[in-house]
């Protein structure tokens, strides 16, 4: 654990860290990350080059936009340069574009983006006596 001290970084006494840990996500969090997430969808539009967050760093916010089909909501969560949003800004897309982008992601992911099947009523293969 540390401090801010002096715009210097000081280590805390923490008592747990004379404890032997199995997995240290501190130390080894940005190489889970590398492993884990591959690179960026890169979309051309109006000739300028977007990098998408690779969806499996997707943030919860991203997630719910998508849900509720608030593209720019979305937008402004998964695309970090701000020269780049604002091309995707002013691409002004259709859906079925959008749809493009964001299968392509699901698909760099292997992540099943589509909506999910509405359940429809009983399939009894048998009658009921």
């Amino acid at each position: 654990m540390t401090a801010e001290h002096d715009d210097n970084v000081v280590p805390i006494e923490d008592p747990d860290d004379d404890v032997e840990v199995d997995l240290d996500l501190d130390e080894m969090d940005e190489q889970l990350r590398r492993e884990a997430l591959g690179e960026a969808t890169t979309v051309r539009l109006g000739g300028v080059v977007v990098h998408i967050i690779h969806a499996g760093d997707w943030s919860t916010a991203a997630m719910q936009a998508a849900t509720q089909g608030d593209w720019d909501t979305w937008a402004r969560e998964v695309i970090d340069d701000k020269d780049e949003f604002q091309a995707w800004e002013e691409a002004d897309l259709r859906n079925y574009q959008i749809e493009a982008v964001f299968n392509e992601c699901g698909r760099q992911a292997r992540m099943s983006m589509g909506k999910s099947r509405r359940r429809s009523g009983s399939r009894r293969s048998s009658r009921r006596k």
